[in-house]
């Protein structure tokens, strides 16, 4: 089992879990959603079929991360400035599997946070947390065509792994999509930290 805290500082930013679920807390994840509708939608399926707070609530809050934080297989964090509280984004620790010691990294920004490295530090601070506590493998999947979602593993000393050829349809644009799988092992991790 995987025992992920439910908060993560850094000097710039905190990673907390979104718990409990509130519909304040859904409403203002929701305006970051919609502030970011336009960027985001070209790369998040799930962003089109959240058009309410409502929806970012039994959605996401709810039926995802109370369901995973409390099976375990995943856990979820919005990120905040320390200093303003200002909700920035989520980054989510997914599809871990305790036979092989792995999960999934995903993660998303606000428009108006783009650009200061944020999500660089957020990964960061969640791959040292679950290499910590005995993950030895973390993934990172992104479309070839999101440059900012690329340039976070990349960044981080992600190894590219390969390119998932046409493995997703896209409703939007009316066409397959490519897929970068992206990887970095514990004992890789560990290396860096020797640096």
């Amino acid at each position: 089992m995987l025992n992920m805290p439910e908060k993560i500082e850094s000097d710039r930013i905190v990673l907390v879990r979104p718990f409990p679920a509130t519909f304040e807390l859904a409403k203002e994840i929701f305006e970051k959603v919609e502030l970011s509708r336009n960027t985001l939608r070209d790369w998040l399926p799930w962003v089109d079929g959240t058009k309410t707070p409502e929806d970012e609530y039994t959605g996401w809050l709810v039926n995802w991360v109370q369901k995973h934080w409390k099976e375990g297989c995943g856990f979820a964090y919005i990120i905040r400035d320390k200093k303003t509280n200002t909700l920035l984004g989520a980054i989510d620790l997914m599809e871990y599997s305790e036979s092989d010691k792995s999960a999934l990294i995903g993660y998303w920004l606000s428009d108006d946070a783009v650009g200061h490295g944020y999500m660089t530090e957020a990964v960061r601070m969640v791959e040292k947390t679950a290499f910590e506590l005995g993950l030895n493998r973390i993934t990172i999947t992104n479309d070839t065509k999101n440059t900012r979602s690329v340039n976070v593993p990349k960044r981080c000393g992600y190894h590219l792994d390969g390119v998932m050829r046409k493995d997703k349809w896209d409703k939007r644009w009316e066409s397959f999509r490519d897929t970068n799988v992206w990887s970095k092992l514990k004992s890789e991790w560990l290396a860096e930290q020797k640096k």
